[in-house]
């Protein structure tokens, strides 16, 4: 099936856009970001993009607004959603795609977003497919949310900067600059988080906050969703572990660089990389394992 990416041309376009996000995430109606400031963000200096099958449904959006934090003028991307049986067909992607261009074309190079660090379907997507890094966590940063994904749990996040001008986001969209593998890193990283599998799922045990390692592996679970859906407590000790993990080591100047994900034994493990360093040699493509 084809898909055309474009702008939203009418007000139905923007309705649409409210009913993706309710199907793509369960959201309650009074959280939805309406059809009419969804126009007045496409109006105004905001990025919106729709994605629509061969008769013309729209399965899909990306949405963000021209933005500015300590003298920096940026874009930042709030929303990006596919609806779920439309999933794994390149979708999200050539949405992000759609924005990268528009924004450039506004004179700007970095894009931001914030997403649960803990959702490594996400996570994948973001640092082995888009090439962003991170370098800045929050806690709680949306307070309780209700939705299906989110529900249980604090809403801490990644903001993650997309440096889409960079040789590093250059390189990671045209393929020539593969996220590394765990064997790539086996003599030159540290795991600074410790796990065990128990009902079925991987549970984080411990964490080492005294790493003095170039480049450290930060394993998080599958998906935090899955692992609230059977334990909640697990979970939360997931966030509250990891968070103290993260908090620590981006005040050490680490960064968030890539992802890694594996299947072992029939369960996925996945690993952020972080590595102390410069975000000039970041941005310039540079990495430890080459």
């Amino acid at each position: 099936m084809r898909f055309i990416i474009r702008e939203p041309k009418t007000i139905e376009d923007f309705y649409a856009i409210m009913h993706v996000q309710k199907e793509a995430w369960g959201m309650r109606e009074e959280d939805i970001v309406p059809a009419h400031f969804l126009k007045a963000i496409a109006d105004n200096g905001g990025v919106v993009f729709v994605a629509a099958d061969e008769e013309g449904k729209i399965v899909g959006f990306v949405l963000g607004i021209l933005a500015s934090k300590d003298s920096k003028t940026y874009h930042y991307s709030h929303m990006v959603a596919v609806l779920p049986e439309y999933r794994g067909k390149g979708i999200a992607y050539r949405l992000k795609l759609a924005q990268r261009e528009k924004v450039l074309r506004q004179g700007l190079d970095l894009i931001m977003w914030t997403y649960d660090p803990l959702q490594g379907l996400n996570a994948n997507f973001n640092f082995r497919k888009l090439g962003v890094i991170c370098r800045l966590y929050y806690r709680n940063y949306y307070g309780e949310m209700r939705d299906q994904i989110n529900i249980g749990l604090p809403s801490d996040r990644f903001k993650v900067e997309w440096w889409i001008k960079s040789p590093r986001v250059t390189k990671k969209l045209s393929g020539s600059y593969p996220s590394p593998t765990l064997k790539d890193l086996e003599n030159i990283a540290e795991s600074v988080v410790e796990t065990e599998v128990i009902k079925g799922i991987r549970v984080v045990e411990n964490i080492t906050l005294d790493s003095s390692s170039e480049v450290l592996l930060v394993e998080i679970p599958e998906s935090i969703s899955k692992v609230r859906d059977i334990d909640l407590k697990l979970a939360l000790e997931w966030r509250l572990k990891t968070r103290e993990l993260f908090e620590h080591y981006f005040r050490r100047g680490y960064i968030a660089v890539d992802f890694i994900s594996i299947k072992e034994n029939n369960l996925r493990r996945n690993f952020y990389i972080l590595w102390k360093t410069s975000l000039e040699k970041v941005l310039k493509g540079e990495t430890p394992w080459r």
